[in-house]
């Protein structure tokens, strides 16, 4: 009987670092550990705080003696130069993070070859391989968190693109010269539709007066609302979060319905943990999308959640950290 092989996923956004422990024949989480990012402490608190859960991710599970770990795959939140294994940049985790050696970091540290990838792109192959992506060749996945970040397959393959950065819809533009997005840019969809643009909105108007249920669960300092926090007030129908939330809807249907024109895939996989939290946001975005998009692609679009939920990008990390390592480390 073959062994099963097992190896490290990490999941690392703006809000937490998720790690597990996967076995690749059937993706299942064998023990796992979290613990919250805090972006405001910066890259080396960042780089500790990474180690620790994983570490205390491989301690959870006990392995049978002819098994080990192979490898440890990374997706981040941010942009990665695999090559070389680098985190080029990335906003929302933490600042001074620029070009941090993460794959040398943690190759040091654990003695496993490590390979680094973008979140939306590890959570993809997740899908793909084991989730809704399933017997499917042309899909998009978009993830709905902190921020917007998306990846498409075509053929069976998915699509990087010349400089490694393909699927960045949260920085396509929705309203030339809009908000400020925490890339610098501006108008970007991830501005108006994101767990953080929201959030935004959401302080700006209890500042001018508004009433909200919100006023119930936040804590006097806190300065991000949780996605489980905007589920509890879509949930008792608080009018100032249904009106946000009906905002940032509509514009990540009219992203959803642009891909469908431009790219006509078979299927958009919608997943993050604003989509995990909440009903309203992925049914009414689902609507606006087939409204948008030209009635030929739109008729034959299927648009579905994710098939693994918040274990996607872990078991994706851990599949791509087998499959996808350079050859020579093979």
């Amino acid at each position: 009987m073959k062994d099963t092989r097992y190896a490290l996923g990490i999941d690392v956004g703006g809000t937490k670092i998720y790690a597990g422990v996967i076995a690749l024949e059937t993706g299942e989480v064998v023990g796992s550990a979290r613990k919250r990012t805090h972006p405001e402490r910066g890259a080396d608190f960042f780089t500790k705080r990474l180690q620790e859960v994983a570490a205390d991710a491989l301690e959870s599970v006990h392995l049978p003696s002819t098994a080990q770990v192979a490898a440890i795959g990374v997706g981040l939140a941010g942009q990665v130069d695999r090559e070389r294994g680098l985190l080029r940049g990335a906003p929302n985790l933490a600042r001074g993070v620029e070009d941090l050696p993460l794959r040398d970091l943690l190759e040091k540290a654990f003695d496993l070859p490590v390979i680094l990838g973008n979140d939306a792109e590890v959570a993809t192959y997740g899908e793909q391989h084991y989730g809704a992506g399933r017997e499917c060749d042309d899909f998009i996945c978009i993830y709905v968190g902190t921020g917007i970040g998306s990846a498409i397959v075509h053929k069976g393959v998915l699509r990087r693109g010349a400089t490694g950065t393909a699927g960045e819809i949260g920085h396509t533009v929705v309203q030339y010269g809009g908000r400020m997005c925490g890339c610098g840019g501006r108008g970007h969809l991830e501005a108006y539709a994101s767990r953080s643009a929201i959030t935004k909105v959401l302080f700006a108007e209890l500042a001018r007066g508004r009433t909200s249920k919100l006023q119930d669960y936040l804590k006097p300092d806190e300065t991000a609302i949780r996605s489980k926090t905007i589920a509890r007030c879509e949930e008792e129908k608080d009018p100032l979060m249904l009106e946000t939330l009906s905002e940032a809807a509509d514009y990540l249907g009219a992203g959803l319905g642009s891909l469908a024109s431009f790219l006509n895939p078979s299927r958009i996989i919608i997943g993050g943990g604003l989509i995990e939290g909440t009903t309203f946001l992925f049914e009414r975005a689902s609507l606006r999308a087939r409204e948008v998009a030209l009635p030929v692609p739109g008729r034959a679009l299927e648009i579905v959640r994710t098939g693994l939920g918040d274990d996607g990008g872990i078991v994706g990390a851990a599949w791509m950290a087998v499959h996808m390592r350079p050859k020579k480390d093979s």
